[in-house]
């Protein structure tokens, strides 16, 4: 028992459980909160997957959407929240990508530059489209185990439980996902 369960505050997923019943009951602060709160996990779990900002922005806004309509459907069994978001988000870049080749655009990552921010060296550029190409040629849950470590900073064990499985498997899929990642980045000469 932790210390603030002791004390007579809810735990973490005690709280989330009572956001999601508030915002199943349509309470319009709960959803701001779940706005807030998972906005920015969403968004980075996208954008590590589709490399283009405004892509990245609008799936986003569609998970939130989806969120929504599907909330009522939505039962909590102490998982966390935010696994239910990705995988909205992951059958939305599904449906994405296959609008995307049905229509033959030109695949992300592949001659599309964004402008850079004038402040941004073209090396810095050049690094980070190399990492996302590197991150898009990973399966969905290394993405998953190096988003959730590295970007939001989640411990192994937070990062197990996001994902229901052991520490140890996390800790296979992270040390596979890195090795790729350097392998890829050493193989464009972007890794020094």
């Amino acid at each position: 028992m932790g210390v603030s369960e002791a004390v007579g505050f809810p735990s973490q997923r005690e709280e989330e459980a009572m956001l999601v019943a508030r915002a199943q009951e349509s309470d319009r602060a709960a959803w701001d909160e779940i706005f807030q709160r998972y906005y920015q996990r969403v968004y980075v779990f996208v954008f590590c997957r589709v490399g283009d900002a405004t892509a990245a922005e609008d799936l986003t806004a569609d998970v939130f959407v989806e969120a929504w309509k599907g909330i009522r459907r939505f039962s909590y069994r102490g998982t966390p929240f935010v696994s239910w978001l990705y995988r909205i988000a992951h059958n939305l870049m599904a449906d994405f990508w296959s609008r995307r080749y049905r229509t033959r655009t030109q695949p992300l990552g592949e001659g599309h530059r964004e402008a850079a921010d004038p402040e941004d060296s073209a090396e810095r550029v050049a690094l980070w489209q190399a990492v996302g190409s590197a991150m898009r040629r990973l399966t969905r849950e290394q993405q998953q185990v190096l988003v959730s470590r590295f970007v939001e900073g989640l411990s192994l064990a937070e990062t197990a439980s996001l994902m229901g499985k052991k520490e140890n498997a996390v800790k296979q899929l992270e040390f596979r996902a890195l090795k790729s990642v350097r392998k890829t980045l050493g193989a464009e000469g972007a890794w020094a």
